[in-house]
Parts: C-alpha cells; structure tokens; sequence
C-alpha cells in the first residue's frame, strides 16, 4: 500500500496522559462486510517509501503482528460500533511523540476490492501546563 500524504479532514489536540478518540466514519455503512474488509491506521515515517502501522485490523479481527512497538497495548477500535461504519481509533496514555498526521484506510477485500475510503485526523499533544 502506498502512503499519499494528505491535508487532515479533522484535528484532536490531546495532553501527556490522557486518552484520545481520533474519529473515522466511512460514507456508506450499510454496505460493510468487516469479513472482507481491511481497516489500516497508519502514519507516515520520515521515509516516505514506508509507514508506521499504529492499528490493523483484517477480515474482522486485530492483527497486532503488524502493529508498531510503540502504539502496542495503547491502540482500540470500537467493534461493536465498525458495522455501523465508525472506525474511530482509541488512544490511550497519549505521548508528546504521538502528534502526527494519522491516516484511517479502509478497504473492502473480495467481489468489492476497489472500494477503498481514506481519512486524515491530525493529532496535536501537548504536556501538562502547570
């Protein structure tokens, strides 16, 4: 898969600590099939040519073999909400390293192969002011 960079459709600002939603929703709900499906949340590196995986999901189920070490054990979905088509992204005990721009991929597999919906959230962290 090639990353192409993007202007963010939406910005979260976030502190040190805390927990964050980034939203994803896809256009048309009604015609998800998460069995066939692919759903990336990535960023890109400072190479261009690859991407940090910060969330995968393939045909229903999490694939944390392909998730980056530094999102592992702080990254969710919401399953019970993807049919209805929200792929938002839960991140928790957010790191001033986190802001970035993130980017929700979602793919059909199978009969349906060309439909692919991408997103861009732009996420800002910022440590505690005291």
């Amino acid at each position: 898969m090639v990353f192409i960079p993007g202007r963010p459709d939406t910005t979260c600002h976030a502190s040190v600590g805390e927990t964050v939603v980034l939203p994803c929703t896809t256009s048309s709900p009604g015609k998800l099939t998460l069995s066939n499906s692919m759903l990336f949340w990535q960023i890109e590196a400072d190479d261009p040519q690859h991407t940090i995986v910060v969330h995968f999901v393939r045909n229903g189920q999490d694939s944390p073999q392909f998730q980056n070490d530094s999102y592992r054990g702080r990254t969710s979905l919401f399953f019970d909400q993807m049919k209805h088509g929200n792929f938002s992204l839960k991140l928790s005990n957010v790191k001033l390293l986190d802001t970035a721009v993130y980017s929700c991929i979602y793919r059909q597999t199978g009969d349906h192969s060309d439909k692919t919906q991408k997103s861009n959230v732009k996420l800002i962290t910022v440590t505690h002011v005291k």
